[in-house]
C-alpha cells in the first residue's frame, strides 16, 4: 500500500500552457462563430501595430507575450517584419448582433500575422484575452493556434457582485478579482458597498457612519473605502472594460445606521441623513448607475423610496433596484433575484437577471450545471429589456479571512459558467438541471461534459493563483434505492446495508436502483428537484464501483448536506464520530469510514460570526481512503431528517495541494464492474 505524492511545484509551469499535441485549446467563453486552420503561428518574436486608443489592449498582450518568453521586436527588427506580426485595428465586424455589435471583435490567425478588427476598444482588449487562450508551445516556443474568429457578447449585461458590506476585502484583492473578470469578458462589478455590519464609504457629513461602534464588531470595524479609493477602483476597472454599479442598500440591510443614529432611515430624521449621505457619495463618485436596494425589509414611509429615486434621477444617475422588494416608481433597471408567484418582471423595465442562484448556496458541483441550464432573462440573447445577469456572492456568515470568501464557496468555477452564459447566450431552460446533472444517455449529458473539460483545463491554466473546488464529475455514475421509511429513526439498518440485490421488497413496497451521475448527488434539494422524490425523511442508498491500479491510499472528498455559506441552515454540525447528525455513512469494501475529527462539533454558538472552519468538504482535507488493486466498492448511506435542508452527498476522488486540486489519474467507476 502507499500514498501518493503530488509535485505541483515542479509541474506548474508545465501546465502554464497545453502543448500543441493536444487538441484546440479550450475557449471559454466559447465564440459565436470559429474556424479552426491547420497551422500555428510561432510568436516567440513578435511585433505589434495598433492605434492609440488600443493602448491597454497593447499592453496586456505585452503582459502575455512577456510571461510565456516571447521578444517584442522594435525599431529595425520591426521594419524587417521579422517575427510574427500582430495587428489591431478598430473597423466593423460583420453579423454581430445588435446588442453585441459594440463590443464585437473578429480575429484572424494566419501563417504570419495575427489581424484583431473591433469597433471599440472593449472589442480589441476581448480580442487579446482570446488570444491569451489560443497561445500554446510548439517546438518549445510560444505560438497561436490557426482560426478565424468572429465573436460579440449575445447580453449586454454580464456582471458580478461581491458583497463587501458583510465581508471587506481590500482594494489589492478586489483588483486582482476584476482582471479574473476582465479575463473572461465580463463587464459589470456591482459593488454591494453596505449591510448590516457596516457602511463601508467614507462619508464626511455623517463621520459617524464611519466610526468602529457603528460596525460589528467581528467585522472589520472601521475598515471603509475612501472616495478616492473608490474612484482609482472604478478607473482600473474602466480600463479593463468593466463598469462598476456601487449599492448602497436602503431601507433596509442597514443596521449600522441604528448603530449610528438610533433611528431607522424612514424615520424623519434618518431620511435627511440619507439624503445627506447619498448627494455626498455623488459629489464624489460619479457612475452612470446607483442601486438603492429596496428589498427584504418592510417600507413603512409610501413616498420613501420614490423621493429617494427622484434624488438620483436628478443626480443623472439610473437607479436599479431589487425586485422582489420595495421598487420605487418611474424608470428603473430591476435586479431579479427570485422565482416564484408574482415576480415576473415589472412591465417595460429593464431586466438584470440574478436568479441563478447565489454562490453562496450552491454546492461546488452543482453550480456549473445550474447556470448553464438557465436562459439568462428566460431568453437566447439579450435585448432592450432583458439586459444580461449578474452573478451574486453573498457569504453573510463571518468569512474569517477574506481569501475564504473564495475558498469556501465555489466562486470561480461558478463564474466560467456564468460567462459562457451571459456571453455566448443561448442557455437552454432546463430546471430538471439546476440541482443535478443530465444523465448519460440525455443529449443535455454531452453538452455539460464538453463545457467541464474546458472548464478543467482552464482551472489548470489560469487559476493557480486562486482557490478553484472543481474536478470532473461526469465519470462518476451511480446507483440509487430509496425512499426507505426509517419511521423516524436515521441510524436504523436497512436492507442494502446488508446485502446488495436488484431489488428489495420493504413493507410492502419493492424498491429498485435508479440510475444518477455526479461527484454531488442531491436526494432532494431544498428548492429544485432532485434525483428522487421529495419527502419530508427517509433513506437513500447509493452504489458505485472504483477501479484502482494498485494498492494506495486516495484522497476523498466525502460530505452530506453541506451547509449555505449565507446561514447554518441545515440542522447543526455533526457531533464528534459523525458524519452528519443524520446518520450517514461511507462504506468503502463494507468497511465504514471514519468521519473527520471536527473543529466544530454540535451547535454553534453565535453562528453568524462564527467563521466556517471544516464544515464542508471542499475547505477541510481530503479523507484518506486505502483501496486495493482492483475494483473496490462504495455505499454511501444518505438519511434525511426532518430538519435537513440540503439532502446532498458527495464522494470524489482528490489530489489536494493547498487551494490547487487536480484529478486522481488512473481511478476509473462503475456501477456494473463485471462488464467492465
Amino acid at each position: 500500500m502507499r500514498s501518493r505524492v503530488f509535485p505541483f511545484a515542479i509541474v506548474a509551469i508545465l501546465w502554464a500552457m497545453p502543448a500543441k499535441s493536444q487538441t484546440h485549446p479550450a475557449l471559454i467563453p466559447m465564440p459565436q462563430k470559429i474556424e479552426w486552420t491547420a497551422h500555428t503561428l510561432d510568436c516567440a518574436r513578435y511585433s505589434v501595430e495598433a492605434p492609440p486608443e488600443a493602448e491597454f489592449a497593447v499592453s496586456e498582450l505585452h503582459r502575455i507575450l512577456g510571461a510565456a518568453g516571447a521578444q517584442r521586436l522594435a525599431g529595425v527588427a520591426q521594419r524587417r517584419a521579422d517575427g510574427a506580426k500582430i495587428v489591431l485595428r478598430l473597423g466593423a465586424v460583420t453579423g454581430a448582433s445588435l446588442v453585441g455589435a459594440g463590443e464585437a471583435y473578429s480575429l484572424v490567425i494566419g501563417a504570419k500575422e495575427v489581424t484583431l478588427t473591433a469597433p471599440k476598444p472593449a472589442g480589441l482588449l476581448y480580442g487579446v484575452e482570446t488570444l491569451r487562450q489560443l497561445l500554446v508551445r510548439k517546438g518549445g516556443h510560444p505560438a497561436f493556434v490557426g482560426c478565424r474568429i468572429a465573436d460579440w457578447p449575445a447580453f449586454a449585461w454580464r456582471g458580478f457582485m461581491h458583497d463587501v458590506g458583510r465581508n471587506y476585502q481590500d482594494m489589492p484583492l478586489l483588483k486582482k478579482f476584476v482582471d479574473v473578470m476582465a479575463q473572461y469578458k465580463m463587464n459589470v462589478f456591482h459593488f454591494h458597498l453596505t449591510d448590516n455590519p457596516g457602511y463601508r464609504v467614507e462619508c464626511r457629513v455623517h463621520p459617524e457612519l464611519n466610526a468602529p461602534a457603528s460596525y460589528l464588531v467581528s467585522r472589520d470595524p472601521g475598515k471603509y473605502y475612501t472616495y478616492a479609493d473608490i474612484n482609482d477602483f472604478i478607473a482600473y476597472c474602466r480600463q479593463r472594460g468593466v463598469m462598476v454599479v456601487p449599492e448602497i442598500d436602503i431601507p433596509g440591510h442597514s443596521d449600522y445606521f441604528k448603530r449610528a443614529f438610533g433611528v431607522d432611515m424612514q424615520d424623519e430624521k434618518g431620511a435627511g441623513i440619507v439624503e445627506d449621505v447619498l448627494n455626498e457619495f455623488m459629489d464624489h463618485v460619479d457612475t452612470p448607475f446607483l442601486h438603492i436596494g429596496s428589498d427584504e425589509v418592510r417600507v413603512r414611509n409610501p413616498q420613501f423610496m420614490d423621493h429617494i429615486a427622484d434624488m438620483v434621477r436628478k443626480r443623472g444617475r439610473q437607479v436599479l433596484a431589487w425586485h422582489p422588494g420595495n421598487p420605487p416608481s418611474g424608470r428603473i433597471v430591476t435586479q431579479m433575484w427570485s422565482y416564484g408567484p408574482g415576480l415576473d418582471a415589472l412591465p417595460g423595465m429593464p431586466v438584470v437577471d440574478s436568479r441563478n442562484d447565489y454562490i453562496n448556496h450552491v454546492d461546488p458541483f452543482n453550480a456549473p450545471a445550474r447556470i448553464l441550464n438557465l436562459a439568462t432573462g428566460g431568453q437566447p440573447e439579450g435585448d432592450e429589456i432583458a439586459w444580461g445577469g449578474i452573478l451574486c456572492h453573498w457569504p453573510d456568515i463571518n468569512a474569517g479571512t477574506p481569501m475564504n470568501i473564495y475558498r469556501q464557496s465555489p466562486v470561480f468555477p461558478a463564474l466560467l459558467a456564468a460567462t459562457e452564459n451571459y456571453w455566448h447566450g443561448h442557455m437552454p431552460q432546463h430546471p430538471e438541471y439546476w440541482a443535478r446533472l443530465p444523465l448519460t444517455t440525455d443529449p443535455e449529458y454531452a453538452r455539460f461534459a464538453e463545457f467541464e473539460a474546458r472548464l478543467l483545463e482552464h482551472r489548470d491554466r489560469f487559476f493557480a493563483d486562486w482557490p478553484f473546488p472543481y474536478v470532473r464529475q461526469t465519470n462518476i455514475p451511480w446507483k440509487l434505492i430509496g425512499i426507505f421509511d426509517h419511521k423516524g429513526d436515521v441510524n436504523s439498518v436497512l436492507p442494502p446495508e446488508r446485502e446488495i440485490r436488484a431489488s428489495y421488497a420493504v413493507d410492502g413496497k419493492t424498491y429498485e436502483w435508479t440510475d444518477a451521475v455526479g461527484a454531488t448527488i442531491a436526494v432532494n434539494h431544498w428548492q429544485y428537484d432532485g434525483w428522487l422524490p421529495k419527502t419530508r425523511q427517509g433513506t437513500a442508498y447509493a452504489l458505485t464501483y472504483v477501479w484502482a491500479p494498485r494498492a494506495e491510499t486516495v484522497g476523498f472528498w466525502i460530505g452530506f448536506n453541506g451547509p449555505s455559506r449565507s446561514s447554518r441552515r441545515n440542522q447543526p454540525n455533526p457531533n464528534q464520530g459523525e458524519w452528519s447528525t443524520t446518520g450517514s455513512k461511507v462504506l468503502i469494501n463494507d468497511r465504514e469510514m471514519p468521519p473527520p475529527v471536527w473543529k466544530q462539533p454540535g451547535a454553534v454558538a453565535n453562528s453568524s460570526e462564527t467563521p466556517f472552519a471544516d464544515e464542508d468538504y471542499f475547505y477541510r482535507p481530503p479523507t484518506a481512503v486505502a483501496l486495493q488493486r482492483g475494483w473496490n466498492k462504495i455505499l454511501i448511506k444518505a438519511p434525511k431528517g426532518e430538519r435537513t435542508w440540503n439532502w446532498t452527498f458527495t464522494c470524489v476522488p482528490v489530489q489536494v495541494a493547498g487551494d490547487r486540486v487536480r484529478e486522481v489519474e488512473g481511478l476509473r467507476f462503475s456501477t456494473n464492474p463485471q462488464r467492465k
